[in-house]
């Protein structure tokens, strides 16, 4: 049995089915867990959670080109049925009466030139002999929930072995991707999952592709790095914990660096 953050009781079996479409995460549903994007979130800025909270605003999908790309290339490689109802439109950019057409007809669609450029990159990432042995030794996007320190977590993995994850990520530049991994608290997801799923983080592995050569590789982790993803949950959830207990005098979010 697992408790949501409404604290409704749930069977395990009966959550992971919800969690198999990707409307759950733009919805309501996708609030009654904590995930690692929402525990960055409440880290480093729980005033803008509790604003989203109070005005109950909920995720949904805007248009962005980063996010689009790495949608499309993920669902290539991992949910190729999924990518193949995908809707594209030869436009150049994202504007006009085409464009504007097809959204209000479809909702989400693509660029042709992304579709392009994404099935280029990912039979050249496929021909690989190591990711076509990793896929065929794996199973695609596979959800889990469970808790950590009483609170409900939800995850899915892109890629599931017996006892290792390995994580697609596509990156501007491949040389920045430790970097980014960094900056964008990447090592957040690494201990939650690791937690839920019950895998070591020595068994994990950020597989990066660069978006504009095509160039990736094969990131594991450190302990140094895994131990980061831990300070940034336990902050996450003594914020959130606090939040729910009726605090709201959080000090705003600033950064602070020399020039």
């Amino acid at each position: 049995m697992v408790f949501t953050l409404d604290g409704t009781a749930w069977s395990e079996k009966k959550l992971l089915k919800k969690m198999e479409g990707d409307e759950f995460y733009f919805g309501s549903e996708g609030k009654l867990y904590l995930s690692s994007s929402s525990i960055k979130g409440l880290s480093k800025d729980p005033n803008k959670f509790i604003y989203n909270l109070e005005n109950q605003e909920e995720a949904e999908y805007k248009p962005n080109t980063a996010f689009d790309f790495g949608s499309l290339f993920h669902w290539y490689i991992l949910e190729p049925d999924v990518y193949k109802k995908q809707v594209f439109v030869d436009v150049d950019r994202r504007a006009g009466q085409e464009w504007k057409e097809a959204v209000a007809e479809h909702g989400r669609v693509f660029l042709k030139k992304d579709k392009d450029k994404v099935e280029e990159l990912a039979e050249r990432f496929m021909s690989c002999g190591r990711v076509s042995d990793l896929l065929k030794n794996s199973t695609p996007e596979v959800p889990a929930v469970g808790t950590i320190d009483g609170i409900c977590f939800r995850a899915k993995a892109d890629i599931l072995g017996k006892g290792f994850i390995a994580d697609l990520k596509t990156t501007a530049n491949l040389k920045w991707f430790k970097q980014d991994a960094r900056k964008f608290g990447y090592a957040a997801q690494v201990y939650i999952y690791c937690h839920l799923f019950n895998v070591d983080y020595r068994n994990w592995a950020f597989i990066a592709v660069d978006k504009v050569t095509g160039e990736f590789g094969f990131f594991t982790i450190s302990e140094r790095f895994y131990l980061s993803g831990k300070e940034i949950v336990d902050k996450g959830i003594a914020n959130y914990k606090d939040i729910m207990a009726g605090k709201r005098d959080f000090e705003p979010f600033y950064i602070e660096d020399v020039i």
